[in-house]
């Protein structure tokens, strides 16, 4: 299966007229098509060999040219709209009543936040913040959305003159995972768990490491949290519609914390 977060990456740290570019632009610009065409076929159309497209596979850990179109041919037959975790209904009402449809959904978002709010414990969050202050290296992970959350901590962390690392693909992550000592701290942020379940080797150095393992995230029933050092969930309930309110709410409360307490 592709990694689409993957392939919108590379788009956008490399040049459209980058070889790996140019083929996923093809590909995303005809998914229905690709489902007939074999790989020589496509490597026409993008104006590369077929070896450059087996070398394109194995650049981003897909197994075969067949799995990519298969994925390939899965994205094509994906409803619009899976992708903005709504359902049929949900789309309908929107179209229908957008007025009713935009007040529901603010009020899911307070009443997630509100959920922060009476979840959080500060002197878990002191104590974190301790551990942060204290290390001699920090490591963040993250996956999608919640990588650039991890980025947004970053930039934060800097401003309070500390130097937090995030790894921006699988292997720096992997990199720096490898790294790890007793005296570092690694933190992995996930919004639903995906990433624990994605990138189970990753997650399996981080828990086997010497280092404080904490896991942040919204409400998660999995139970590779119980592997972690600590687990700070910032919500008992799982808000699946409105994405990465909470954790963005409750990461922001938590840089500002440091800076009033280490700045």
């Amino acid at each position: 299966m592709i990694d689409l977060f993957d392939f919108l990456h590379y788009l956008n740290t490399n040049k459209r007229d980058a070889t790996y570019s140019r083929i996923i632009i093809y590909l995303f610009s005809h998914l229905n098509e690709v489902r007939t065409l074999t790989i020589t076929e496509i490597a026409e159309r993008c104006f590369v060999s077929p070896a450059t497209l087996t070398r394109f596979c194995r650049h981003f850990g897909i197994a075969s040219f067949q799995s990519l179109r298969e994925s390939i041919v899965s994205l094509g037959t994906m409803k619009k709209h899976n992708g903005l975790r709504m359902k049929e209904q949900e789309l309908s009402n929107l179209k229908d009543h957008p007025e009713a449809y935009l007040e529901t959904y603010g009020t899911e978002i307070i009443n997630a936040i509100n959920d922060v709010l009476q979840t959080i414990d500060i002197k878990q969050v002191d104590q974190v913040l301790a551990d942060v202050y204290q290390a001699k290296e920090v490591v963040i992970i993250g996956y999608s959305s919640t990588l650039e959350l991890a980025k947004e901590l970053q930039t934060s962390f800097f401003l309070s003159r500390k130097l937090v690392f995030v790894g921006e693909t699988e292997e720096t992550q992997h990199a720096f995972v490898d790294e790890l000592t007793a005296e570092s701290v690694v933190i992995v942020i996930s919004s639903y768990g995906s990433i624990l379940t994605r990138s189970s080797n990753l997650i399996r150095k981080v828990t086997d490491s010497s280092a404080k393992s904490i896991l942040i995230t919204q409400h998660t029933q999995n139970t590779v949290t119980n592997l972690f050092d600590l687990s700070v969930n910032v919500t008992k309930t799982n808000y699946v519609r409105i994405g990465n309110y909470p954790l963005s709410f409750f990461l922001d409360y938590f840089v500002r914390r440091y800076a009033s307490l280490y700045h």
